[in-house]
């Protein structure tokens, strides 16, 4: 079910992306301002993360409810506002789907209840339920495109059903479905994944005595699975080697709260039980203190996780409004191109899970951002910067960025980001110190807020250079993205050392 929330919320992101720029137009607006359109729903998630994240210390099945519930009533107000040719109550209803956006949820749900030796495979299966939403949304994007037909709802009035009001009400049917769902089956999950945590940085902390009867107690306990005393062996070398800023000393936590909790020895025999986490209590719960407990590789990863995101929106998000003026392509057309990324990334996300079990996340995640590189530099064109004379671009150029070489850029653009993305959730989450990993300001939080702060940066960033030159909206945003990526990789280079887990 956390998977299908999942799926279900970027199938909803990437459904309304094809037929966007002709939506915006509609109703009476710019082509431009289809990204302010597309990026409402991720800044207003940022303010709905917050909340979802301490709704999250206590339960799961609450706020994932109420996240369906927004995003049907979101979808609703999107689609009707064509009825009332309101832009504003287009903006609405995309910013009620940003509330309900459940991602901060998905995320804490995987690191929270994965054990370690099936992070990566989990956090894969996260990318290719991303993959198939990101697929089937402008899949199905181009089927209601098909569809067209009037309805009357009485004391609303006259509503339409077409290629652009479509989606919302397809998507505001399923969340529906989800959320009865929901109701009626989910359970709530054991936070294995956090004890785990806590129990490797025990193994740390205890003198050379206790930890070697740690490693001998989990060696028996995890008999028949592939996490050993190896695996211990190799949490206290990536701990020891963490650079962590300053934190809150021992004794401070105990003068600052007073919390009941057993012996040492009685949280290494008891480590497969489930946290109890208290808000009230724990110096982790507040910003200031989780800013003190970020380490040098936390950060890495989330700039990496912001560039990654910022990038592709710049694809992704100005697709529709790239095609309509330069190629003069249809809804169908984006949403074909929006359909084969998908359906490439799936196969792509599985060969990683493969690879994961061959080679480390900084591996993988250096390789698939230097796809993506390669991928942006083919959608680069470099007669514009001398010839923007022509409406659409300069076809009679070899060296001009046809509609062939778009596809091409932007599939493999597409892959690589995505790709990456999973092996970059993967290390963050094992680099993360545990005061991270529990409370409100944790790292699912954090990774939600860099991610989707990039996604809505990539969105406005199109509208304003959309409203500089529709023209040469290309350019203006493969160069910037391109930028971020190089950087990413000189970053991973530069810290190679330090991404070790």
């Amino acid at each position: 079910l956390n998977l299908l929330s999942c799926f279900l919320f970027m199938m909803n992101n990437y459904i309304i992306e094809p037929s966007s720029a002709y939506y915006a137009e509609a109703l009476g607006s710019s082509d431009a301002l289809s990204g302010i359109m597309v990026g409402a729903a991720p800044w207003f998630a940022i303010a709905s993360a917050i909340v979802y994240s301490y709704w999250t210390n206590h339960n799961y099945k609450q706020p994932i409810l109420l996240a369906g519930i927004l995003q049907f009533i979101g979808n609703l107000m999107y689609s009707s506002a064509y009825s009332y040719k309101s832009i504003e109550m287009c903006l609405i209803g995309r910013a009620i789907t940003g509330l309900g956006a459940p991602r901060v949820i998905n995320r804490r749900y995987v690191a929270d209840a994965t054990p370690f030796e099936l992070r990566t495979v989990a956090s894969a299966s996260f990318g290719l339920a991303t993959a198939l939403g990101a697929a089937l949304g402008p899949g199905m994007a181009i089927i209601l495109d098909r569809i067209e037909f009037e309805f009357y709802i009485p004391l609303v009035g006259e509503h339409y059903f077409n290629g652009m009001t479509g989606p919302g009400y397809f998507m505001a049917l399923n969340w529906f479905i989800f959320t009865i769902t929901i109701l009626l089956t989910f359970s709530e999950p054991t936070r294995s994944g956090l004890d785990e945590l806590k129990q490797r940085e025990d193994v740390m902390e205890s003198p050379s005595s206790k930890r070697n009867a740690l490693l001998e107690n989990n060696s028996t306990s995890y008999e028949g699975t592939a996490c050993d005393a190896n695996i211990l062996d190799d949490a206290v070398v990536c701990l020891k080697s963490t650079d962590t800023l300053p934190t809150t000393s021992q004794n401070d936590s105990e003068d600052d709260c007073s919390v009941s909790s057993d012996t040492e020895d009685d949280k290494l025999t008891n480590s497969g039980a489930t946290s109890k986490i208290s808000a009230s209590c724990n110096p982790s719960y507040h910003c200031c203190s989780c800013m003190s407990h970020i380490t040098k590789p936390v950060v890495i990863c989330m700039t990496l996780i912001f560039a990654q995101r910022f990038a592709l929106e710049s694809i992704v998000g100005s697709t529709s409004i790239i095609t309509k003026n330069r190629y003069g392509w249809r809804i169908k057309n984006v949403g074909t191109l929006h359909l084969v990324n998908g359906l490439i990334v799936i196969p792509v996300s599985l060969l990683s899970g493969y690879l994961s079990t061959f080679y480390e996340d900084r591996f993988m995640a250096l390789c698939f951002l230097v796809i993506a590189l390669g991928g942006m530099t083919i959608l680069f064109d470099p007669t514009d910067l001398v010839n923007q004379e022509n409406y659409s671009y300069n076809s009679d150029d070899l060296l001009s960025t046809n509609s062939v070489e778009y596809i091409i850029g932007s599939l493999i653009s597409f892959s690589g980001i995505e790709a990456c993305e999973s092996f970059v959730a993967s290390l963050i989450s094992k680099v993360i110190p545990s005061a991270l990993a529990q409370g409100t300001f944790n790292a699912g939080l954090l990774e939600t807020l860099v991610g989707t702060g990039g996604r809505a940066t990539g969105d406005v960033f199109i509208t304003l250079m959309g409203l500089r030159s529709i023209r040469g909206l290309l350019n203006l945003l493969i160069i910037p993205g391109a930028v971020l990526i190089g950087t990413s990789v000189l970053l991973v280079l530069a810290n190679y050392e330090i991404l070790a887990v």
